[in-house]
């Protein structure tokens, strides 16, 4: 009797875990082998992350979930991510929203020129917009997708080529041609003064050395990725903000196929992506600093008076996001106020205890 009840328990524990997916290739069944479309190469910071994040879920899955990288848009372009991982062309990628703002312009309130001014907020923010506010999880169920982690590409900051003035405030940008980050970008340097110029990250190094640029709006990793520290050397922390509309998404058919275990691993895993690519990026950026500055990069910092300039010129545009989004039947200044709300929460968390990992 004794044997019997041992037999029954092993044959019901080894059911438990097998339906819940967390050992389903050691049983012998075939991992489930998820195509992953990536837009960078694997280098950087950002294809790090990606990668710690995809080695995590196959090994909490006990190997039922495998991963294949598709990198430098192998198999699917940037504008064409959500439709393709929607329809199946992959099954979990990167997903953008600053490329498409006309599909998803609510995922763009966090583009807005100087919203917020730190990485770690950003990324909290968009967590829990896409846990909790329906109007943006609407947005991407529209394409056949769940965001599982945020993106954020970093502050936004102002270079110059050696032979240009470095850009300390607004009015230093008066006549200077600036390579822009997109969305609002454009109208923003307008108001500064400045010539905007639209060009890749791939024609920057080439602009700038040959002078059809002056400056280019950029991040601290693209100092090191396109080598653009042989070329700016006046580089100014202004920190206006960060493109926030992308991230990791999955097929939402996929999604719901999963068992409620490996849903859990996804959204544990994503919900630790966010500290973790936080503080890598804190980490690179500090060396990648460091380093620049042996190269001959000059580093500059505003006063309070120089920031308060920037806020002023940003402040027209937070509301022009709102008022266009209302105008097109959309809640606009609902977003913005929900995104505002959390964006405070963060930083208030940031500056009274530090972030997590210091």
């Amino acid at each position: 009797m004794k044997g019997t009840c041992v037999s029954k328990m092993v044959v019901i524990v080894s059911l438990f875990v097998f339906l819940g997916g967390g050992a389903a290739y050691a049983s012998g069944k075939k991992p489930l082998l998820l195509r992953y479309a990536a837009m960078s190469s694997p280098k950087g910071v950002r294809s790090a992350a990606v990668k710690w994040w995809a080695s995590e879920i196959e090994k909490r899955s006990r190997g039922a979930v495998k991963f294949k990288f598709f990198w430098s848009k192998a198999l699917l372009k940037p504008k064409a991510a959500l439709e393709g991982i929607g329809m199946g062309t992959a099954d979990v990628g990167a997903g953008w929203g600053v490329y498409h703002p006309g599909k998803t312009p609510l995922w763009t309130v966090g583009d807005v020129p100087f919203s917020h001014s730190d990485p770690y907020v950003g990324l909290q923010v968009f967590r829990e917009l896409f846990k909790t506010y329906e109007p943006m999880i609407k947005e991407l169920e529209k394409y056949n997708v769940k965001l599982l982690a945020p993106f954020v590409t970093g502050l936004s900051q102002i270079g110059t080529r050696k032979e240009v003035k470095p850009i300390i405030v607004p009015d230093d940008a008066k006549g200077m041609k600036i390579r822009f980050a997109g969305g609002m970008w454009a109208k923003f340097w307008k108001a500064c003064g400045a010539v905007p110029v639209k060009m890749t990250y791939g024609e920057v190094y080439e602009g700038l050395m040959r002078g059809t640029i002056d400056g280019s709006q950029c991040y601290v990793f693209t100092q090191e990725a396109y080598k653009l520290e042989d070329v700016i050397k006046n580089f100014t922390f202004i920190n206006a903000g960060e493109i926030s509309s992308y991230g990791i998404v999955i097929n939402l058919d996929l999604w719901k196929s999963l068992s409620p275990n490996l849903k859990k691993i996804f959204q544990d895993v994503s919900d630790e992506f966010v500290e973790y690519y936080a503080r890598t990026l804190q980490q690179s950026n500090k060396r990648i600093i460091e380093s620049s500055k042996k190269k001959g990069v000059k580093y500059y910092t505003l006063n309070n008076r120089q920031r308060d300039l920037w806020m002023k010129k940003a402040k027209p545009f937070m509301r022009k996001w709102a008022e266009e989004k209302d105008a097109k039947g959309l809640p606009g200044k609902k977003t913005q106020e929900v995104f505002i709300r959390l964006r405070d929460k963060y930083q208030k968390q940031i500056d009274e205890k530090g972030y997590p990992w210091s």
